[in-house]
């Protein structure tokens, strides 16, 4: 789906003359997959595991580069002279740091660059904090307190303990981030009018990854290029229903011989229905809605 959105953005500049700055992990999934369907070919990951540094070498694809600090410290020397696609993949729930990050981007990233934000939103550490010493002192502040006095007043007033935990949680910490990201711009447009940029929402998604995940994609655009940013069309893109709502990617529960099944009716003629047999329509729903994405497999019986 990224791919999809990425390929947009050849109405500001060819993408495969893009940067892709990302986490690869040891995996580098992301990047591989970058590269062989868009032609990227500047690429940066941002690895903080240090002690890793000779595994991530050695399973280092193609010529991309690592830098091997932490976000905070490699963000602000990152080079923002070119386009780029920047996906920040966090592992862990939002935090002051995160925020630092997409503030440091927004204030320097080139016009037609996007920005993806990824935070886990099972739930919100301060829940277990404020439980485990409310056990001792019942007056110790709650979660929600806790929560507002890390992040302040980009905090909504109103939150509840359930705001902190599941999808509540991920449309918040969407909303937090989205925050930061227009309170930056707002800055970069005071500091310098001539370089303003306006913050305009792609999608979002939410999906399970052995934790809940949610997503953020903004594109940053300056007033010029504003008929660049209208010929992007994100609108039309196939996944995007309803853009006030995140995509939910779900994990369909079928068996190879049912993915074929499917498939092999996909993408359904016009006045046809989908033949789903005995399997649950629910199931082969989501599979449907989302199934060019889905990642191919193999089953192997031994």
């Amino acid at each position: 789906m990224l791919c999809d959105v990425f390929r947009k953005l050849a109405a500001f500049d060819p993408v495969e003359e893009y940067r892709y700055v990302g986490f690869g992990s040891v995996w580098f999934s992301d990047f591989i997959l970058f590269h062989r369907a868009l032609g990227v070919r500047h690429m940066l990951s941002i690895e903080q595991a240090v002690a890793s540094k000779n595994r991530f070498e050695a399973n280092r694809p193609f010529n991309l580069d690592i830098d091997f600090r932490t976000s905070t410290l490699a963000l602000p020397e990152l080079g923002y002279d070119r386009r780029q696609f920047i996906w920040l993949d966090y592992d862990d729930p939002l935090s002051p740091d995160m925020l630092r990050d997409v503030a440091i981007i927004t204030a320097r990233a080139r016009s037609g660059t996007v920005l993806v934000v990824s935070v886990q939103c099972h739930r919100a550490p301060e829940i277990a904090e404020a439980d485990r010493e409310r056990a001792l002192d019942e007056n110790a502040a709650t979660a929600e307190q806790r929560f507002r006095q890390k992040f302040g007043a980009r905090v909504p007033p109103g939150i509840t303990r359930e705001d902190l935990s599941g999808w509540s949680f991920g449309e918040l910490s969407r909303g937090i981030v989205l925050s930061e990201i227009a309170a930056a711009a707002e800055t970069r447009r005071l500091a310098n009018p001539a370089d303003e940029v306006s913050v305009s929402r792609i999608c979002d998604f939410e999906y399970e990854d052995g934790a809940k995940m949610t997503t953020l994609a903004v594109v940053l655009c300056s007033p010029e290029e504003r008929n660049r940013l209208d010929a992007c069309g994100f609108e039309r893109l196939e996944f995007i229903e309803n853009p006030a709502q995140a995509v939910y990617i779900p994990t369909p529960k079928l068996t190879p011989r049912e993915f074929k099944q499917l498939e092999s009716q996909l993408p359904l003629a016009a006045g046809t229905e989908l033949v789903v047999g005995h399997i649950p329509q629910g199931e082969a729903a989501g599979f449907t809605r989302l199934y060019r994405y889905f990642p191919a497999f193999a089953v192997v019986e031994s």
